[in-house]
């Protein structure tokens, strides 16, 4: 697993730093940023919990970081590196007792986004976005907490044995790009992901695929300021033509 990660992180980075714009007509197209994210999360599992039984959202938190590479003035793509807690939460009634338990299914994932801006009010910039992630399975934990103060924790150690190590799925969001007085873009971001893997192993009666609802913010690095590109940027500092056009949070470059 940690050889893994830091293959993904080594090619992150080169890909992000040595990455040469490309030319149509003599202009350059395209722009680079970086930058941490950090955020929350509400998510599901479609498991079958029985009857008797409330499913609630099990509250989470994402962090890691992105890339971005954009394409044209409205259209972007972006890597991710990010570290999620998604899972399940239920409530039980019994005639004895009341307990609720929370599973924490703890992930390294890598989602490529596209992004495609369609308006800008105000000089922000409103997208939608789609793409898919793959998500690693580096632990899991199980807390049941009753009413009378009991509690207790499961922490699966032989994870391979219960539960699918890669969980595959789908993205779908919009947002907002605010373009900042040093070239740089506060991203907020918020979006949908929607599990096609079962990652219960053992469950045999349902369904057991991961959907969570997740609000970040990305602050994005422009990276044209610190590493040198061919050409130079053409764009006013609000990125923002007379039309309100704007190259989805970035510059365009000519030779």
């Amino acid at each position: 697993m940690k050889k893994i990660t830091l293959l993904t992180i080594s090619i992150l980075i080169t890909f992000l730093v040595q990455a040469q714009l490309f030319n149509i007509g003599g202009l350059g197209i395209g722009y680079l940023y970086v930058g941490p994210k950090l955020g929350g999360n509400a998510s599901f599992n479609s498991t079958n919990v029985g009857t008797g039984v409330d499913k609630t959202a099990n509250y989470g938190f994402q962090a890691g970081a992105v890339g971005k590479f954009g394409i044209t003035k409205k259209l972007a793509i972006q890597p991710e590196f990010v570290y999620t807690s998604k899972g399940y939460a239920y409530n039980s009634t019994t005639l004895t007792n009341n307990y609720k338990t929370t599973g924490n299914y703890k992930y390294f994932g890598f989602p490529i986004i596209a992004k495609y801006a369609f308006a800008a009010i105000s000089g922000v910039q409103i997208y939608g976005s789609g793409g898919f992630y793959t998500d690693v399975l580096t632990g899991v934990e199980s807390k049941t907490k009753y009413d009378d103060g009991a509690e207790y924790t499961e922490d699966y150690h032989n994870i391979s044995e219960y539960f699918t190590r890669v969980d595959f799925g789908f993205n779908i969001g919009t947002g907002a790009n605010i373009p900042l007085k040093n070239r740089d873009v506060l991203n907020i971001d918020l979006r949908v992901g929607i599990g096609v893997t079962n990652v219960e192993k053992g469950n045999t009666n349902s369904s057991s695929r991961n959907t969570s609802i997740q609000l970040s913010a990305i602050y994005l690095f422009d990276l044209t300021k610190w590493v040198h590109f061919k050409g130079k940027s053409i764009l006013e500092e609000d990125a923002y033509d007379e039309n309100g056009e704007g190259p989805a949070g970035g510059r365009k470059i000519e030779q």
